[in-house]
């Protein structure tokens, strides 16, 4: 899926100082034909040609059309003005060409005067026939978009909101009567035969269309019944899970007929993630049809949804088996009863803990809501903009989740509050706030993070979804949560206790070490700057202070090459004694520049890198109590609680698989905590420590299981 960028805002001396006027020269009818007709030739409508995704530019926002094709003033082609938007002004136009499929859909268009010009369509789903509008259709267009497109005497009506255009039925009274065609098909049951043969040639956009005219034109409501229930399972085929449940509803009649319209309107309400609501539509369904296998199998599937939800009862080792490339979306339901969305001091709303969460624990477990099966990620982000408006098209009832989240500062004007309400038969859909809303609110997700933290795994391969439920968590450096991926299942297991009320957070990026950095690219991405404990204690180090320890950290990273020994289960190369002593001495050095009464209590981030590498050197040399002691070390500079000398008393009383869970515990949980945990475990057994490194590598598989989302054996990180 490639992506095109929206025209850039800088007039080009082509249209300067023609803003508000007409266009110098409009092409003719004969002309705008001829061109159209040399794209038509060039286009690629192969079913496996990637279609392009025209992804909006925030700076050069506007708003969606939020009023009724009947309630704006109907102008014609002629009044048209270059890079203007026409507020309270509507075109109805007829359709004179095959459309030129691309980003969007181009046509050339005629209105009742005679007036030509050329219509591009961007950012409707494949099921609708907007995609691509006949030749021969009635479309109009809610305040339209006059824009110059790039070449001489070049412009065009661009639609960029979905919900600007509206399909007319052929017999609407609001076509002036030079456009009027009159119905092409008579009769209901035409229209229905209609409907039935573009569902044989898979034509579903088509097959709804007709049904929906069939229905217009049904003589009584007895002969309505059986073209709901067409219509319900072609929308079930779209994905047009609202309109299907609809229509499904619609089809009763109060006899035994009646099973296929509540398994419709269960598959549908499935389909919506309204578990409960599915499993009373197939009992009413069993009800009357006992025998229908498949009613069974789809109340069962709603039992284990409800399962799910209301205990938190999942196979995640059978779930990740059954991932692959073809299958990321899993048959699984949503676990949100120990979190609830609140207030938050930190930023707008929150996440909080409906009850006490000990580490280890699962916080909540998260379907997507939505996420494409698109793992290249220069394609992701256009993938998830396209099916975010889509289904927001589809299924208005995804409004409410999707559009309330924060859609950040970019857009330059202030949200109407219609977004998302029905307006001539249609969701009011902003494609502007729907990519600031992507852009503030998805997640980066591999297709496994089990698999994802294997020396094997390949780099890169990151899809973009959106949870709704977690997107309202704010970000801390030092969170009480951690995040992992099964396909689109999120979750999300404390990395500490959590008491009741409390707030949880998680990580929105990888963090840095420097907290200058770290917060620039907070304040860049998301526009504020991070107020957690580890931030506010950083900030009471001086700016100097800082700008030394960089100094140092910079020195040790051309000591080390960049690269740690035994990194991703490569075999330690043997490191020069001199090289050792030169970290080691760096490593020191950087040790003191920070100050106690400010890192008391606090992760020590810079000094991760330089431990890290002396364990892996140490390994290397097979020095174990040196492991033992950068190891520490690494625990330590990431926040945790560890013996603080080499007392052999001390060593042996302490329990790593306590240090997750301990008291006011200022920590980082990353899987390099796991690999210090696994490279302790192995010293301490080759020094003869046997308990020790038993409790390490317990702790080792506990926090892999936070990790990866669920129990796994540690030792995969290795191999």
């Amino acid at each position: 899926m490639a992506v095109v960028a929206a025209q850039n805002g800088t007039e080009t001396s082509a249209v300067s100082g023609r803003v508000g006027q007409p266009p110098p020269r409009k092409l003719s009818k004969e002309e705008l034909v001829k061109t159209h007709k040399g794209y038509l030739k060039k286009q690629n409508l192969s079913p496996d040609a990637p279609r392009p995704v025209k992804q909006p530019v925030l700076s050069e926002a506007y708003p969606a059309s939020t009023k009724s094709i009947r309630d704006v003033e109907i102008m014609p082609l002629s009044d048209l003005r270059v890079e203007t938007h026409h507020r309270g002004k509507g075109i109805i136009v007829k359709v004179i060409s095959m459309p030129f499929i691309g980003a969007g859909a181009v046509s050339i268009v005629e209105d009742e005067f005679g007036n030509v010009d050329k219509l591009a369509i961007y950012n409707q789903g494949d099921s609708s026939i907007l995609s691509g509008v006949p030749e021969g259709c009635v479309v109009g267009v809610k305040e339209p978009y006059y824009k110059y497109n790039g070449a001489e005497n070049d412009y065009m009506i661009c639609v960029d909101h979905p919900s600007d255009v509206i399909l007319l039925r052929f017999a609407d009274p609001i076509i002036p009567e030079s456009l009027q065609l009159g119905p092409l098909l008579k009769t209901s049951l035409e229209w229905r035969t209609a409907g039935d043969t573009a569902f044989i040639e898979r034509d579903y956009p088509t097959a709804v269309f007709c049904y929906t005219e069939a229905l217009e034109t049904a003589e009584d409501d007895a002969s309505e019944a059986p073209i709901y229930t067409k219509r319900a399972g072609t929308n079930l085929i779209l994905g047009r899970y609202d309109t299907a449940k609809a229509d499904a509803l619609a089809s009763l009649t109060g006899g035994s007929s009646d099973w296929r319209g509540y398994y419709n309107a269960g598959k549908a309400a499935y389909g919506l993630c309204e578990y409960k609501t599915s499993k009373e539509h197939f009992e009413k369904a069993l009800q009357l049809n006992s025998k229908g296998s498949g009613i069974q199998k789809e109340y069962e599937r709603s039992l284990a949804r409800l399962r799910e939800e209301e205990h938190g009862e999942y196979d995640f080792a059978a779930m990740a088996a059954s991932l692959s490339p073809q299958n990321v979306h899993l048959d699984n339901g949503s676990f949100l009863g120990r979190t609830r969305v609140a207030e938050s001091k930190h930023h707008g709303r929150g996440l909080f803990a409906t009850q006490e969460l000990k580490a280890g624990d699962i916080v909540f477990v998260e379907k997507a809501t939505l996420m494409p099966n698109q793992y290249e990620p220069a394609r992701a982000s256009a993938a998830l903009y396209a099916m975010m408006v889509r289904q927001l098209c589809e299924n208005p009832s995804l409004a409410q989740s999707v559009l309330s989240l924060y859609p950040g500062k970019d857009t330059p004007y202030e949200r109407t509050g219609a977004e998302g309400t029905i307006v001539d038969g249609v969701p009011v859909v902003d494609v502007f706030l729907v990519e600031g809303i992507r852009t503030k609110n998805c997640f980066s997700a591999p297709l496994s993070t089990l698999e994802d933290t294997k020396p094997t795994t390949p780099a890169g391969r990151l899809a973009k979804g959106l949870w709704t439920h977690a997107a309202h968590m704010n970000h801390s450096c030092v969170p009480n949560t951690m995040r992992s991926f099964l396909g689109d299942i999120l979750i999300s297991r404390a990395t500490r206790d959590v008491a009741e009320g409390e707030e949880v957070f998680q990580q929105y990026v990888p963090v840095s070490s420097r907290v200058d950095e770290r917060n620039l690219q907070y304040k860049h991405s998301w526009g504020f700057e991070c107020r957690c404990t580890l931030c506010e204690g950083e900030r009471r180090s001086p700016a100097a202070m800082l700008e030394k320890r960089k100094e140092v950290l910079i020195a040790v990273e051309k000591a080390c090459d960049k690269r740690l020994p035994g990194r991703h289960g490569e075999s330690e190369k043997f490191v020069p004694d001199a090289a050792i002593r030169s970290v080691d001495r760096l490593a020191k050095q950087l040790e003191d520049l920070h100050e106690p009464e400010v890192y008391d209590k606090l992760p020590r981030l810079m000094l991760i890198y330089p431990c890290n590498w002396l364990v892996g050197a140490h390994r290397g040399r097979k020095n174990h109590a040196k492991v033992v002691k950068y190891g520490l070390k690494v625990l330590r500079n990431f926040g945790f609680r560890v013996p603080a000398g080499d007392d052999d008393k001390e060593v042996a009383a302490w329990d790593p698989r306590n240090i997750f869970s301990k008291s006011g515990n200022i920590s980082l949980m990353t899987i390099h905590v796991v690999v210090a945990l696994r490279r302790l475990a192995e010293a301490y057994q080759a020094l003869g420590q046997q308990e020790t490194s038993k409790r390490c590598t317990e702790a080792a598989d506990f926090g892999y299981q936070m990790v990866t989302g669920f129990k796994n054996d540690s030792s995969v990180i290795e191999k």
